[in-house]
């Protein structure tokens, strides 16, 4: 629900406030499912095991050279400000990403990075020659370490991404390209056809991170069986006596010299021609040999008889008398 109100983010009560492309909006606050999947159990034991080791690990002295090395370690923008990292929090953020890449974490605040422009570009995604499909990222010269993520395959008219996970680091590109799929089908399977996949990667150095790279594309369609198959390069399967009769058999049909009569359908007159065309006797048809049965011929035959007394009564024709 959009409100009229001053820019502001976060949960009032019982509703949780986020900026749109059209303004402030609200809606209900409600609590999200928890499917407790082996990879967000591991990244939650990361982070909390990070969280604890402030107390548990950390001098007094180390914990006062976080503190300092926090100053220079702005927070994440919102709302086109930002503040600065506690000392707690960039020891927590530093080891949960090292955590996170299997690194062994650090007691010690490491120097901020500098880091050159990210090297990936767009991602692609093709159909291969098994049938199914290949997501593959355009990739630079890179100096630093890649870390993937991913989001499960949704509609293609969204336009941002939301809730990614992370695929691993990104490995050695060929010809320009890295290929991903292993990476992205491992976690959220074969997209279809028509889906859109989002990817984002992200620069990483002795547990620093830099800006996000977001890459969109959409699935192709599925190609028609037929090219398919000629694209795999199937083998042809062996051919039985049954199926060889059968080609010996068509062949023969189709070298015959007699002309083939096919049926196309009628036309719609037919229907109307075939209502107004009067019933005509098979007997009145020339060069049709019919073989009557009796009752047939008997009716005939009394058909003649009536019709040959009327003509005699008609012209008074009288039969003439025995013995003249």
């Amino acid at each position: 629900m959009k409100v009229m109100d001053t820019p502001r983010t976060g949960r009032i009560g019982t509703r949780v406030a986020y900026m749109s492309p059209f303004g402030v909006c609200f809606r209900a606050l409600i609590i999200p499912r928890n499917p407790r999947t082996p990879a967000q159990s591991r990244v939650r034991a990361v982070f909390g095991g990070s969280s604890q080791g402030w107390g548990r690990t950390l001098t007094e002295l180390q914990r006062q050279r976080w503190v300092v090395a926090a100053q220079v370690a702005p927070s994440q923008p919102s709302l086109g400000q930002f503040s600065h990292l506690s000392g707690q929090q960039l020891f927590t953020k530093i080891n949960s990403t090292l955590g996170c890449l299997g690194q062994p974490p650090v007691d010690e605040p490491p120097a901020p990075v500098v880091f050159t422009p990210n090297p990936v570009g767009d991602l692609t995604i093709v159909n291969d020659e098994e049938g199914g499909t290949r997501l593959l990222l355009s990739v630079g010269p890179a100096t630093e370490d890649v870390m993937l993520f991913g989001q499960a395959p949704c509609n293609k008219g969204r336009m941002k991404h939301r809730r990614v996970c992370y695929l691993g680091l990104l490995g050695p590109a060929t010809n320009g390209q890295c290929d991903i799929t292993a990476a992205y089908t491992a976690r959220f399977g074969q997209p279809a056809p028509g889906k859109k996949v989002f990817i984002v990667t992200c620069q990483t150095k002795n547990g620093w991170k830099a800006q996000d790279h977001v890459a969109s594309a959409i699935v192709p369609p599925n190609p028609p069986s037929g090219v398919a198959a000629a694209a795999r390069g199937t083998k042809a399967q062996p051919v039985t006596v049954a199926e060889k009769r059968e080609a010996q058999s068509a062949a023969a049909e189709d070298n015959s010299p007699l002309p083939r009569i096919m049926y196309k359908g009628s036309t719609p007159d037919a229907p109307r021609m075939h209502k107004e065309a009067k019933p005509v006797h098979p007997v009145s048809i020339h060069g049709v040999p019919l073989v009557h049965s009796l009752r047939l011929a008997l009716v005939k035959l009394a058909k003649l008889a009536s019709a040959g007394i009327r003509l005699g009564r008609a012209f008074r024709v009288y039969p003439a008398p025995i013995g003249s």
